[in-house]
C-alpha cells in the first residue's frame, strides 16, 4: 500500500470509522473509501479527502508531508453558504467602490472651489 493510501486508511481508523461509516457520512460508496486506501486509486476522492479534514485530520498528513495525523477541526461550507458569502462580498466591493468614487469626486470639487474641511466638519476657504 503506498503511503498517501495507507494515511486515508490510519486517517478513517484514527476518527473510529468503519468504511462503511465513512461511506454514509460522506455519501460516497464503501467501494470509493475503499479504493482510495489502496493503491488501485492513484488520487483519493475529493469528497473523502474534504471530510477528513473537515474532521480535523491534517491535510499533510494525508499527502505524506507530515506524521502529525491531528489538523485542526473545520466548519464546512456549502456551495449555498459559499455563493451566498461571495454575494455579500462582491455587493461590499460593489458599495465601497461606490463610496471612494463619490470621496474622489468630492476632494476635486473641494479643489475646484478652493475649500476645504477640518477634522471637526467646519467648511472654509483655502488660503
Amino acid at each position: 500500500m503506498g503511503k498517501v493510501q495507507e494515511s486515508y486508511k490510519k486517517a478513517r481508523k484514527y476518527l473510529k470509522l468503519s468504511q462503511r461509516k465513512a461511506a454514509e457520512l460522506t455519501g460516497l460508496t464503501q467501494g470509493a473509501i475503499r479504493g482510495a486506501e489502496s493503491e488501485k486509486v492513484s488520487n483519493p476522492n475529493w469528497i473523502y479527502t474534504k471530510f477528513l479534514i473537515e474532521q480535523g485530520i491534517n491535510p499533510y498528513f494525508l499527502i505524506g508531508q507530515s506524521d502529525e495525523i491531528e489538523g485542526q477541526k473545520i466548519d464546512g461550507v456549502t456551495r449555498a453558504e459559499h455563493e451566498s458569502l461571495q454575494q455579500n462580498f462582491d455587493d461590499l466591493e460593489k458599495n465601497y467602490q461606490e463610496l471612494e468614487n463619490r470621496y474622489n469626486l468630492l476632494e476635486r470639487v473641494l479643489e475646484l472651489l478652493q475649500i476645504e474641511v477640518d477634522e471637526v466638519g467646519n467648511v472654509k476657504q483655502k488660503k
